[in-house]
């Protein structure tokens, strides 16, 4: 056997059906550098967007404030109201007991010179003729509403067209 050399045959049928392309020279030229891009600035579409949000934001937190001002005002006033209401309470009651019926009636007869009623002193008086009530016609009625409304309505539609 043979063994494969590049004298065999087989070598030699192929370099001759496909010869050795010999290698062209290359037309190389020298690429430019990269140009570097230079540093974006901020857009002013974002620098809009983070102004609109320092301000929001700003005005959340006065608001927050405010709220938090308020609200211990609030608690401040209900603390008082609570405590008057308790003072009211207590006066209420110191008054109720201060005053006395018997008091009320000794001062009345000695230094008013009033009197107790007497049954003598009542006198009752009758009507011949019971009390009557009249209700007058306030001229407005369910027929009536629904004319003015048909009328407003139509008037309406006139001027519209």
């Amino acid at each position: 056997m043979m063994t494969p050399s590049r004298e065999s045959v087989a070598y030699q049928e192929y370099e001759e059906r496909f010869p050795v392309q010999q290698e062209r020279e290359r037309n190389l030229r020298v690429a430019p550098a990269p140009r570097r891009r230079r540093k974006a600035g901020i857009r002013p579409s974002l620098l809009a967007c983070i102004a609109i949000l320092a301000v929001t934001s700003a005005y959340i937190l006065f608001c927050q404030m405010q709220l938090t001002q308020i609200t211990a005002q609030v608690s401040e006033q209900s603390d008082k109201l609570d405590e008057l209401a308790a003072e009211n309470v207590s006066l209420t009651t110191k008054k109720v007991n201060s005053m006395n019926l018997d008091e009320v009636e000794e001062y009345a007869a000695n230094e008013l010179g009033m009197v107790k009623i007497d049954n003598s002193q009542i006198e009752y008086v009758e009507l011949t003729n019971p009390d009557s009530v009249t209700v007058a016609d306030s001229g407005i009625s369910l027929d009536t509403l629904f004319a003015g409304l048909a009328r407003s309505f139509s008037a309406i539609v006139e001027y519209i067209r």
